[in-house]
């Protein structure tokens, strides 16, 4: 399904917090265990030229980037991962860890909200809460 996502990003670091709101198009795909939301990345999110895939199945979601930017992150709900993240700066080795995942996803979209933290070197260094809306596009 062609959809409208609109993702909402709060940043907490430091004792500062950031919002980030994007509103794009890409597309909404079920599959067997779960479902996938695509879309490319624009100029605003400084990653032009990257696509994003998020590969949601019950407690778990893999972001997946290629392109400009290749990453991946692996959020499992109560659990820790170690990922390589890309930048235009170099690849950094994060630790994720996510406390709450969920999605309420159908044909015609729905939502997906999860929350986790990043750290480098053993230690956070910040939170992040996504809320993700998807609405098929008309």
């Amino acid at each position: 399904m062609k959809a409208l996502i609109i993702i909402t990003g709060t940043q907490t670091a430091d004792g500062e917090q950031d919002v980030i709101e994007l509103t794009t198009n890409g597309t909404l795909q079920r599959k067997e265990s779960g479902w996938l939301l695509t879309y490319n990345e624009t100029e605003a999110t400084g990653m032009e030229g990257t696509v994003t895939t998020l590969d949601i199945t019950p407690g778990k979601l893999n972001l997946m980037r290629s392109g400009s930017h290749p990453s991946m992150l692996i959020l499992e709900k109560n659990r820790r991962h170690h990922c390589n993240y890309h930048t235009p700066y170099g690849t950094i080795d994060l630790g994720t860890y996510t406390s709450e995942l969920t999605y309420d996803l159908g044909d015609t979209g729905g939502e997906v909200e999860f929350s986790y933290t990043l750290g480098f070197n053993g230690g956070v260094s910040s939170a992040h809460t996504v809320h993700i809306t998807v609405q098929e596009e008309k």
